[in-house]
């Protein structure tokens, strides 16, 4: 498993065109990429940063995206509402290999 951590600032004055963009192009693109596992989206209150968390199967499935001229093209739609991106890739911990939940 790897989490893929995208933070990225949207435009305010693009914000009409970014959605439109991403409900129609970005998110069904990451959703048909093979080895996707989970994404998820959060937006810090208050501002216009969101993080974008993809879960793929395997460091091979998230290579095989990377290089795919599809998800160059997606990302440089990406980059016409954003600013400020960062990305950051996550490995499974061996202390905590699954997620944990509280007992009731």
């Amino acid at each position: 498993m790897v989490l893929v951590e995208s933070r990225s600032t949207l435009d305010k004055d693009k914000l009409a065109e970014y959605t439109k963009c991403a409900k129609e192009e970005i998110i069904p693109y990451w959703l048909s990429v093979p080895g996707m596992k989970e994404l998820r989206a959060y937006r810090e209150q208050g501002s216009f940063r969101v993080l974008v968390e993809m879960e793929f199967d395997s460091f091979e499935s998230w290579g095989k995206a990377l290089d795919n001229p599809k998800t160059k093209e997606i990302m440089s739609k990406w980059a016409l509402y954003t600013h400020d991106f960062e990305w950051k890739m996550w490995d499974v911990s061996p202390l905590i290999p699954q997620p944990l939940k509280p007992k009731k």
